[in-house]
């Protein structure tokens, strides 16, 4: 039997032969990104297998080798949302947890369970993204047998986040009286260990429909006095985390027509106010954060995350300051805004250069990276996807783009992103410009406002009632408003 010595961690791990160096690397507990799932295609697996780079899902263990992780940078995770005043009455005595399981990433919150004082945060990169940086993909891997698997990652890393927390602040784990957890429906079902079944089969609906508590010490030990609060789920694709976002902009109150936006992984969105609101989910795909992108990265140091173009050249901002080494989602959105006012690009996403690199014609930004055809494709799918899921909703209310007065970006790249870029690529329709906040981790703020106030649980399940959810597919105008929204504006020049 092969054996494979993984640096720098120095562990000895017996394989079996025909294993690829990613499973191998699984069952030592270590866990690499892999945005396509393994299928070789994105390349974010790179490790040195006996001094030469190599894709681990793409490496087969014939022998015995030595594996050296290369060094993970910091994820740079959006903790700061909306806070919103409101009384702490909380379900359960003791300290407050409150946690957002995103399909990147993870922040936990610890709170004071008297004054309901946030005193302490920690964050981290979700762990299931070693099977996939999206939803589907997760999803499939449960269903094909590493439901288990994902479930232990995700909980041993919340594990580690309380632990984190705790130490900040000086308390005990078994302080904890409540742990409010959000999520979509997919990170809720695979942290939870329910099977995802239910999100693949017609009608797609959710099994998530009730708020409630349950032990937390048979789900997350080290709070062994804790109740664990269970977030009701809009729809099998809007789920909790967009109900903390509702709940924290208090959009479910206002007068006036307001849009908020969690651009992610998938794009899930509220239109609405007081009267009637209504929500939908978009396959945006992982574009937007930095996956199916040939150059694309999260937003971490090296990444390219804003961009500019002034006589002939791009001037682009790398986080951290030095050489680039990739581009993130605000960086991609900014490179494609300014590279269409250049007339780079024209509005079929063609880029308008002859020059070409593997056979496909490419926009150079900086220090090597630069944006291929396929790229532009990428950006096309999905901000159609968003931008027709807006003008829908719309519709389904019997009102104009136009009428929507506040636009809400929740989430870390609605905060980063420039909006006059979000607008002028169409990912947002144009006529929304200059009516675009940044709200931060919304979600987040959501699951502390139920931490804290038990009334707060009951409006959850009030709106889960009122609500409604619109399946964009099943829309016949769907497809002709998906294609029209996307081709890009020309400009003006």
């Amino acid at each position: 039997m092969p054996v494979i010595h993984i640096l720098p961690a120095d562990i000895f791990q017996d394989v079996a032969e025909g294993t690829s160096v990613m499973e191998a690397l699984r069952s030592a507990g270590i866990l690499l990104d892999a945005p396509c799932g393994g299928n070789g295609k994105c390349g974010k697996c790179t490790v040195i297998v006996d001094g030469t780079e190599a894709l681990a899902c793409q490496t087969i263990i014939e022998k015995n080798m030595q594996v050296l992780i290369p060094e993970k940078k910091d994820l740079h995770v959006m903790r700061v949302g909306i806070e919103t005043e409101g009384r702490v009455d909380p379900l359960c005595p003791g300290m407050l947890v409150a946690i957002d399981i995103g399909t990147t990433s993870v922040v936990c919150f610890l709170l004071d369970g008297t004054s309901g004082r946030e005193i302490a945060s920690a964050s981290a990169l979700n762990p299931q993204i070693a099977f996939g940086a999206d939803v589907i993909s997760r999803i499939r891997e449960a269903l094909a047998g590493k439901l288990e698997t994902e479930r232990d990652v995700i909980r041993q890393k919340l594990t580690e986040l309380i632990q984190d927390v705790c130490r900040q602040a000086e308390v005990e784990p078994a302080e904890i009286g409540l742990v409010s957890v959000v999520g979509n429906p997919a990170m809720q079902q695979l942290f939870l260990g329910i099977s995802p079944q239910n999100l693949v089969t017609i009608p797609f609906g959710p099994v998530l429909n009730e708020a409630k508590t349950v032990p937390c010490r048979d789900i997350l030990p080290i709070c062994k006095n804790a109740q664990l609060l269970i977030v009701p789920d809009i729809s099998g694709y809007v789920g909790a985390d967009t109900m903390g976002c509702v709940l924290s902009t208090r959009m479910y109150d206002a007068d006036e027509l307001t849009l908020m936006v969690d651009i992610g992984t998938n794009g899930e969105m509220v239109l609405g106010n007081r009267e009637r609101m209504i929500a939908c989910s978009t396959a945006a795909g992982p574009a937007l954060e930095g996956a199916n992108i040939l150059f694309g990265m999260r937003g971490t140091d090296g990444a390219i995350d804003h961009v500019k173009y002034e006589e002939g050249v791009f001037h682009c901002s790398v986080i951290g300051g030095g050489k680039a080494e990739g581009i993130c989602g605000s960086g991609l959105i900014d490179a494609v805004a300014v590279s269409l006012e250049a007339g780079l690009i024209n509005k079929r996403g063609r880029i308008s250069s002859t020059e070409e690199i593997d056979g496909q014609r490419y926009i150079p930004l900086r220090d090597g990276i630069y944006l291929n055809q396929e790229d532009i494709r990428q950006v096309q799918m999905a901000k159609g996807a968003i931008c027709a899921g807006v003008q829908l909703m719309a519709k389904q209310l019997g009102r104009e783009v136009l009428d929507i007065k506040r636009v809400l970006l929740a989430g870390a790249f609605g905060s980063f992103m420039n909006p006059d870029s979000a607008c002028r690529i169409g990912l947002l329709p144009e006529e929304l410009q200059g009516r675009i906040t940044a709200v931060g981790n919304a979600a987040g703020s959501g699951a502390k406002l139920m931490a804290r106030d038990k009334t707060e649980i009951a409006r959850a399940q009030e709106l889960k009632e009122k609500i409604e959810f619109l399946e964009l597919a099943s829309l016949k105008e769907f497809s002709g408003t998906f294609a029209r929204a996307m081709n890009f504006r020309e400009t003006l020049k």
